[in-house]
């Protein structure tokens, strides 16, 4: 599984083609080519060269460019890697923030990178449904490099700034066939939020005139593929097995990039990586999970170095509660009761899991910092204790005949946890699981579904009662818990208002379905949703703890998720070919290598 595997659609096509595109001044040699993976999706063969479709044949920090990328902070939500962006700055309210666009930066086609293109591709956002996330009201061109943007009237989001500069930026040029002329237009209509019923009838109709055009957006090819890069390389030729990607010699930076050629090797799963690596094929591989044994087998490569850095996320055990008998508050504890956690942990995750203390909705470390003692006294680490669970079973009206659970609607209790092919470490967890739940008395096993990308479309329809999912998605608390407490439970900003889907409504991606109101453990009910939403709107951090206490303590005490284990972001550097490796900068080993190349890292030996 690699780390980034929320965004990931790790799938490959199997049709045979390859893409011309804009050739290189002088062959490279093995000594000028970096090998990786990709960790955001493996190649397509025949998707266009657009990266806002899932599956498009674009490289984020290579080919693909953003104003700014994130140090990954977990104390500084605005601590940025200067992209496009040169600089920025927030005013005091946090209300509107001010972009430089780097003096010299241009298209592969030698063409100027302008405010212009900026501004379209915060329309394209709008489209595709990202702008909205993040507040966005409105964007004013000060001239060819400099641009700002306001946060929505009354709004104030505490992660605008942050959200804002990892937008991806396009060339207007390229994208206007399907961007109309009148888009701000639509834009503003769309914004509405009062009650004037004429108004809002003409927001909603603009709001699915987005929608429409976001539909065309991420299906669009665009016909001049080799214009689309502003960033340090761009793409050369693609096949099944591989993408190339080499110097561009306009991008603004190109005296820092000391690489020539980048070869983007395709995968379908752990297994390839770790032969890849094993055979000392990588330079660079992002985080993939391994068991201990491989670990070792790719350390005994000559030159490979393991590097080990901070990873806001977790591995979990999750639920739906629309699906008998998992809506029960005393199953799911249970449950958690059941599940040897350090077992799971051992098995599946050796190498770069650390067994969750507390499935509050948070990685271990971020609790620790967010709750005081205390709090985190309060928070019930569910060790392993099956008589326990057996007490809570009982008294929710099950029962046992002949070692086989009975749930109270006569029915023996079967369970089915749906992992998907190609993660290992959730394919091992899902069968030591169903292993530990079958030996309890409930008849468990794990079904493997073929793609992630249809894994997430299931969940997001319903389907599953229970399935491996990532959680505590950080830094930021609001992050996390709106991995629970967000579009999975119903909840969705439409325009600047909240509001919750019913699970009843397909295509609205509730599938955890918790109750409106939930109690913490002293029997206070709060409204998660809404108060994850609130937490986004506050940035001092003083405020914010009283929110994250709740939200934790709530989250703990009715287990819409078993948290397994927290991961450790292990990447793996080959040094044999390049020296300068940015092993020591977490910042930047969090980031694509094109990113480490763009700020002067990364040199062939002579």
């Amino acid at each position: 599984m690699t780390r980034n595997k929320v965004l990931a659609l790790v799938g490959i096509s199997a049709i045979s083609a390859v893409l011309a595109g804009c050739g290189a001044s002088s062959s490279p040699t093995s000594s000028d080519t970096f090998t990786t993976i990709n960790e955001y999706h493996g190649i397509t063969v025949g998707a266009p060269y657009n990266p806002f479709n899932p599956n498009g044949n674009t490289w984020l920090g290579y080919d693909q460019m953003q104003l700014a990328y994130f140090t990954n902070s977990l104390v500084n939500p605005n601590s940025f890697i200067p992209g496009l962006a040169q600089k920025w700055q927030l005013n005091p309210a946090g209300t509107v923030a001010t972009v430089w666009l780097q003096p010299n930066a241009k298209w592969s086609n030698g063409q100027p990178v302008t405010a212009n293109d900026v501004k379209a591709s915060m329309a394209i956002a709008f489209a595709v449904g990202n702008a909205q996330a993040f507040d966005l009201g409105s964007v004013t061109v000060i001239n060819p490099h400099e641009i700002q943007f306001s946060q929505l009237p009354g709004q104030h989001y505490n992660l605008f700034l942050n959200q804002l500069l990892q937008q991806t930026v396009v060339p207007a040029a390229e994208f206007a066939p399907v961007l109309p002329k009148n888009i701000w237009s639509i834009i503003q209509t769309a914004q509405y939020t009062g009650n004037n019923p004429a108004e809002l009838k003409a927001a909603t109709n603009a709001t699915n005139q987005l929608t429409a055009i976001g539909k065309k957006i991420t299906a669009y090819a665009p016909p001049r593929s080799a214009d689309l890069s502003a960033g340090p390389f761009m793409l050369k030729s693609l096949n099944p097995g591989e993408a190339i990607l080499v110097k561009n010699p306009d991008f603004f930076a190109a005296n820092n990039v000391h690489v020539a050629q980048v070869v983007m090797r395709n995968y379908t799963g752990n297994q390839q990586i770790w032969n890849y690596l094993e055979a000392g094929q990588l330079d660079f591989a992002p985080y993939t999970s391994m068991p201990t044994n491989v670990l070792n087998q790719v350390l005994k490569t000559s030159s490979n170095v393991e590097v080990k850095t901070p990873s806001m996320v977790a591995a979990a055990l999750a639920f739906n509660e629309n699906i008998y008998p998992y809506g029960i508050p005393a199953v799911r504890r249970a449950l958690a009761y059941i599940i040897n956690r350090p077992e799971v942990q051992k098995i599946a995750e050796p190498v770069s899991g650390i067994p969750a203390k507390w499935s509050d909705g948070l990685v271990d470390s971020a609790t620790q910092d967010w709750l005081s003692p205390a709090q985190q006294a309060e928070l019930n680490p569910y060790n392993y204790n099956p008589a326990k669970a057996t007490q809570l079973l009982l008294g929710a009206g099950f029962k046992k005949v002949n070692g086989q659970w009975i749930m109270p609607d006569g029915k023996p209790w079967t369970m089915t946890i749906y992992t998907v092919n190609g993660f290992s470490d959730w394919i091992a967890a899902a069968k030591v699981m169903a292993t530990q739940l079958t030996n309890f008395g409930i008849n468990a096993n794990p079904d493997i579904v073929s793609s992630y990308a249809e894994d997430l479309n299931n969940l997001q329809n319903g389907q599953y009662a229970v399935a491996m999912y990532l959680n505590a998605l950080g830094p930021t608390p609001q992050n996390a818990f709106n991995r629970i407490y967000g579009p999975a439970d119903g909840y969705n900003l439409v325009g600047t208002q909240l509001v919750r889907y019913s699970a009843s409504q397909k295509g609205k991606g509730n599938w955890i379905d918790m109750p409106a109101q939930i109690p913490e453990p002293n029997g206070t009910l709060i409204n998660p949703g809404v108060l994850t939403n609130e937490l986004g709107q506050i940035s001092s951090p003083a405020q914010q703890k009283p929110i994250v206490a709740q939200l934790a303590l709530a989250t703990d005490y009715n287990v819409p998720m078993i948290t397994l284990w927290d991961y450790v972001n292990v990447q793996f550097v080959n040094t044999s070919r390049f020296t300068d490796l940015p092993i020591h900068n977490a910042a930047l080993m969090d980031n694509p290598a094109g990113v480490w190349m763009m700020e002067g890292y990364v040199k062939p030996k002579a």
